[in-house]
């Protein structure tokens, strides 16, 4: 091969010199600088989960870890029979504590913690025109009760517990809906067998299961749905919930009780309520039934906390559903913050139809107090 000539080479040489050199210190020339690194953004009101929540430290969310471990202590603390408590703010978890031998995958019970999502049922089917309003009476989606003597009772006074039913079979502790199956297995003929026993709505506030179970009948009636489909397609597919809710021996969801699923996924419950019905760009429920359904009844005893099948605790600013030995969903939407307790979980059978060999049942806690237990994360706010 032919080498290139000396004064070749000069030639190449100087090229290179003046290209690199190009730049250098010229005042034309654009200096390198190195990339400022970028910060990931914090979760906040606009975070929601996605297939799985994310899980950050209390302290990037604004909260003392102190307070949320001394919440998670006070729950599991001797007697108590905790089995998973989930805390949730800005849509993300920033404390999670299960029992021995359980975990996030351990399926829970809402017990009356359903009547709220029976509740939230009804104001999407508000929402949606399948029911004209709840101040229309209930036997216009119930009519086995027309021209009976119920033509009083609105949907409304049903969500308030105020339907002035008398209680089925004199039940005074209001259980045999549940411990007996009903009237041969139907439990919503069960509940609409009921007599009027005082005028709806004149301040006899009165907590029956027996109301709440009208809800799935009217539900029913209204979408032409049973309430296991209707929920699935209109609430727990929307916002990534996998539950099961409990039937009766015909079929009818027990809208007074029973929806099994993990406590994270109650949490996901608790964020959509806390969002004003919203998830991600998806309005759910609408946030005017939200501020209904969440704000005490009109014309209650002055000592009342009830709104349509929702607790209101106006004096620590937060509402929640309140299920038996404390299977309850805490939500303080000026925090935006959940919190979710959930009881040990049993159950005999291997069906969720409620009969004689198909059970469940939870551990009461020795004591319990909402307050003492929430305020151990509200305080731990910065």
């Amino acid at each position: 091969m032919k080498q290139p000539s000396l004064m070749a080479s000069l030639l190449l040489s100087a090229s290179l010199l003046s290209i690199v050199s190009c730049g250098g210190g010229g005042g034309s020339s654009t200096p390198i600088t190195a990339e400022e690194p970028v910060t990931p953004s914090l979760p906040n009101a606009n975070t929601f989960p996605g297939a799985s929540w994310a899980v950050h430290s209390p302290a990037e969310l604004g909260i003392s870890q102190t307070g949320v471990d001394a919440a998670l202590d006070y729950a599991f603390a001797a007697g108590r029979n905790t089995q998973g408590v989930v805390i949730i703010r800005h849509g993300v978890i920033v404390g999670e504590r299960y029992a021995e031998g359980e975990s996030a995958a351990t399926i829970a019970t809402s017990w009356s913690t359903a009547k709220s999502v029976a509740s939230t049922l009804i104001g999407i089917a508000v929402d949606d025109g399948l029911i004209s309003s709840i101040d229309v009476p209930a036997e216009n989606y119930l009519p086995q009760w027309v021209n009976t003597d119920r033509e009083a009772v609105t949907i409304r006074s049903i969500l308030e517990m105020r339907s002035g039913l008398g209680m089925a079979s004199n039940d005074p502790t209001d259980t045999a809906i549940y411990v007996s199956g009903g009237a041969s297995g139907d439990q919503l003929a069960y509940a609409m067998n009921r007599t009027p026993a005082t005028i709806p709505r004149t301040n006899n506030w009165v907590y029956q299961n027996t109301d709440s179970m009208l809800l799935g009948g009217m539900l029913e009636n209204a979408s032409g749905q049973n309430v296991l489909d209707y929920a699935d397609v209109n609430l727990f597919s929307k916002i990534g919930m996998t539950a099961t809710w409990w039937t009766d021996e015909a079929s009818h969801a027990l809208t007074y009780c029973c929806i099994d699923a993990t406590s994270r996924d109650f949490a996901r419950f608790g964020l959509l309520i806390a969002r004003d019905g919203k998830w991600g760009n998806t309005q759910v429920v609408s946030k005017d039934w939200i501020d209904a359904a969440t704000d005490v009844s009109v014309n209650l005893a002055s000592d009342s906390n009830y709104g349509l099948h929702w607790w209101i605790n106006s004096d620590l600013g937060y509402f929640y559903s309140a299920g038996l030995h404390k299977n309850n969903i805490y939500i303080f939407p000026q925090h935006d913050l959940v919190i979710v307790r959930n009881s040990t979980y049993n159950r005999t059978g291997d069906d969720t139809v409620r009969t004689g060999s198909n059970w469940h049942y939870t551990d009461a806690p020795s004591s319990w107090s909402n307050a003492e237990f929430v305020t151990f994360v509200t305080d731990a706010i910065n």
